[in-house]
């Protein structure tokens, strides 16, 4: 289909880039609607005003599931997705942030294949974006930003497509993002932690009240395994809903046992074999065939990833509750058919280097914690780098807890933090009595720290640090890991 934008001569969109320009020029450096305040204040009421004015999307924002959470949210969207498509459900997954291009936050999923939206799609709906915005009529409620845009076309595109469920992830928080302006039949929540203090509050109970905001009194509950504090902030909303007996917590229904893993550079050639044990009322939703019986594959690495491998399975129960008829097998396909780059991804061998979006300090450990666990005794390089609204100062503790050298490099990335001051950070730690027990980094108490300006050249020093023994790892941001994906064929 020709894009609509050529169709319109005062247009400024005339090919794929300029209608990436336009969607980002929503919330530039120096806007409003680039504060942390004005996504909250009516960005569900903004988006649902976009989605109108497209032509609303009532069985997308009905028939869908919201995934909320500060860690393993997008791997999890991703490995339900997978399910269902290989149960033949025509699926829309919406997730982000994107790694190279916005086309990867829209796809569709059926029957095992995975297509994303097209450049010629996304130009006909920036254009059709920039024409409202033009005449936006709601001035009371401000602008659109980018976000609140993607989400529009998102849910508005599911429709068009026929989709039979919609998976959309959360953008930030739950209880103000513009995605959940839906109806989900479930909503899931995966593992809270410190993130987004700016936005969401400084304590975890302030966090988990955010994300709670995504349960519905009359739609399924999935929560992953939680500190005790998050959990009562949660149940606290699920009794105020009165839908307390609608949530499934992951851990009384589902636990997997990792059963081998293996480490290739090429797509397939990396992953983990699990067992899954099935509890309570989970046990009788699946035959035996599933249930501890032979190993299911899933081509991500870490022992993190089988906590949202459980979460994922849960979430699939509950949708079976809804009416969704997904067999063992489908389960099983689907996991082995995902793909998910940017999660501990293996970019080359001798010495290994992997990329990885962790992003918080409880993901930061559990990277660190796997790295550990995949590579015992090798010594570990870390380039990292970190966004403003991070907290650079638990992500840098936790991995120099493990690394023999610190890397911290600049981005071109307007959020990113200078790697002079993430240099400075380290700097104010102290780590002299918290390296582990047994510290394989040749008993250093402290870890080399060093600067770069762009990834490339970040690589090269971790690089001159590391024997061929020894692993470098890139971290701090899913952009980063983007970055040295893109690059590491130039090193």
């Amino acid at each position: 289909m020709a894009p609509r934008a050529v169709e319109n001569s005062q247009s400024g969109i005339r090919d794929f880039e300029s209608a990436v320009g336009y969607i980002h020029s929503l919330d530039l450096l120096d806007t409003p609607q680039h504060t942390h305040a004005y996504a909250f204040q009516h960005g569900i009421a903004r988006a649902r005003r976009l989605l109108e004015r497209l032509g609303d999307a009532p069985k997308a924002t009905t028939q869908c599931v919201l995934v909320a959470g500060s860690k393993g949210k997008g791997s999890t969207a991703t490995m339900l997705s997978a399910v269902l498509s290989a149960a033949g459900y025509r699926v829309g997954i919406f997730t982000g942030p994107h790694l190279h291009t916005p086309l990867e936050r829209f796809a569709i999923g059926r029957s095992g294949r995975h297509e994303l939206m097209s450049e010629a799609q996304f130009m006909d709906w920036a254009a059709r974006i920039e024409r409202i915005v033009a005449s936006w009529d709601r001035p009371e409620l401000g602008q659109p930003t980018r976000f609140e845009a993607f989400t529009a076309m998102a849910y508005r595109w599911f429709e068009e497509q026929a989709v039979d469920l919609a998976v959309m992830e959360i953008g930030i928080g739950g209880r103000h993002d513009a995605v959940n302006l839906a109806e989900p039949m479930v909503s899931v929540i995966t593992n809270i932690s410190l993130e987004h203090t700016q936005m969401l509050g400084r304590t975890l109970p302030e966090i988990a009240y955010a994300k709670a905001g995504i349960l519905r009194a009359h739609g399924e509950g999935v929560i992953a395994p939680q500190q005790d504090v998050v959990k009562q902030v949660i149940l606290a909303e699920a009794q105020r809903l009165g839908n307390a007996g609608k949530l499934r917590f992951v851990e009384e229904c589902c636990t997997l046992e990792c059963a081998g893993f293996q480490i290739g550079v090429d797509a397939g050639q990396s992953g983990q074999w699990f067992h899954v044990h099935l509890h309570g009322s989970c046990a009788g939703a699946y035959s035996e065939e599933l249930n501890g019986r032979g190993p299911l594959f899933c081509p991500l690495l870490g022992r993190y990833q089988l906590e949202n491998a459980a979460t994922a399975i849960t979430a699939v129960q509950a949708l079976r509750a809804c009416g969704y008829d997904v067999r063992d097998d489908d389960v099983r396909q689907g996991f082995a058919n995902l793909r998910w780059p940017g999660r501990f991804e293996v970019l080359r061998h001798s010495p290994l280097i992997i990329a990885d979006g962790a992003h918080t300090p409880y993901s930061m450990a559990q990277l660190c914690a796997s790295l550990q666990e995949y590579f015992p005794g090798r010594r570990l390089h870390f380039v990292l780098g970190i966004l403003r609204d991070k907290d650079a100062r638990g992500i840098i503790h936790e991995a120099a807890r493990a690394a023999a050298s610190l890397t911290f490099t600049d981005m071109d990335v307007r959020r990113a933090v200078p790697a002079e001051q993430l240099l400075a950070t380290w700097q104010a730690l102290d780590l002299s009595t918290s390296r582990p027990q047994g510290d394989p980094q040749n008993q250093r108490l402290s870890p080399v720290a060093s600067t770069a300006v762009d990834i490339s050249s970040a690589v090269r020093q971790a690089l001159s640090y590391a024997g061929c023994n020894d692993v470098v790892c890139v971290a701090g941001s899913l952009h980063l890991a983007a970055l040295a994906a893109e690059q590491i064929g130039n090193l």
